[in-house]
């Protein structure tokens, strides 16, 4: 399935002339309140004219304002809920082994629906043309960046994983142009992370991150790869996010893989013989 509205609007903010990016700051921020708007009041709310409003609505495909909220308001009704099968104290570990290949089997599919691939582009770009990446994490994310750090390095990118609050102020604060912050966050609220995605932009580094697409660190990201989080649905399910970040992980790698003409594979047995010894 393509990506949201809203998603859409995030993605393409970065491109946008000054007063566009206006429309979509106030639309990203506040969509429920714009769909009672009409379009004098919006265009008071940005500080732009009508044909700027027609503009913008027209860039995502409508002919006119109001088939844009009609759109934007399906935009905030919620997918389908992601199926979990929950493990109980009583199951055998029979049940566990199947529900646990069960769920993980449910949350990639449940991504192959809500993702977008143009997503994928943009990042693998912005990251191949990175002359240095520094991978931020915090919590259960660090184990990703971790091995997005691995997987990186092993397609030549100079590339840290940066862990621990100091560390990543410290670079965060240091980011230059030519730089790209490569953040890790299964929520996007984690205030840590919005934090040092502030910090490398106003150094000139780009960032991307990996997180909920409607979330405050989409915001303040030049690229996000949306993950849909499904930590609300049952006590197991950070364990299908994170799995879902290791399988866009994988993608990035593929895809910087496939455009730069390299020779690597995407099996995991390729990353194993890599700087380990056989017997």
């Amino acid at each position: 399935m393509s990506m949201s509205l809203l998603q859409r609007i995030l993605v393409e903010k970065p491109t946008m002339a000054a007063a566009e990016q206006r429309v979509a700051a106030f639309v990203s921020t506040s969509p429920a309140e714009v769909g009672r708007m009409s379009m004098a009041r919006l265009s008071q709310a940005c500080s732009v004219s009508d044909p700027t409003i027609l503009r913008f609505c027209r860039r995502f495909g409508f002919d006119g304002y109001q088939d844009f909220k009609l759109q934007l308001a399906q935009s905030l009704v919620p997918s389908a809920p992601f199926s979990y099968e929950q493990i109980v104290a009583a199951d055998s570990i029979d049940n566990i082994v199947r529900k646990t290949c069960r769920n993980s089997l449910n949350a990639i599919q449940r991504l192959l629906e809500d993702f977008d691939a143009r997503e994928i582009a943009a990042a693998s770009e912005r990251l191949s043309e990175a002359n240095w990446i520094g991978i931020y994490a915090t919590g259960i994310s660090e184990v990703t960046a971790l091995d997005a750090e691995h997987k990186f390095q092993r397609l030549g990118l100079r590339c840290q994983a940066l862990l621990g609050p100091k560390k990543q102020w410290m670079h965060a604060e240091s980011a230059r142009p030519g730089e790209v912050a490569l953040i890790f966050s299964q929520s996007g609220h984690t205030k840590q992370m919005v934090e040092v995605a502030i910090a490398a932009r106003a150094g000139g580094a780009r960032v991307v991150s990996i997180a909920a697409g409607d979330s405050p660190l989409a915001r303040v990201s030049d690229v996000t790869v949306a993950v849909v989080p499904y930590d609300r649905t049952e006590l197991m399910t950070p364990l299908a996010s994170r799995l879902n970040h290791h399988l866009v992980i994988n993608m990035l790698v593929t895809a910087i893989a496939v455009t730069s003409g390299s020779e690597f594979p995407d099996q995991l047995p390729a990353l194993d013989s890599w700087q380990t010894d056989k017997i």
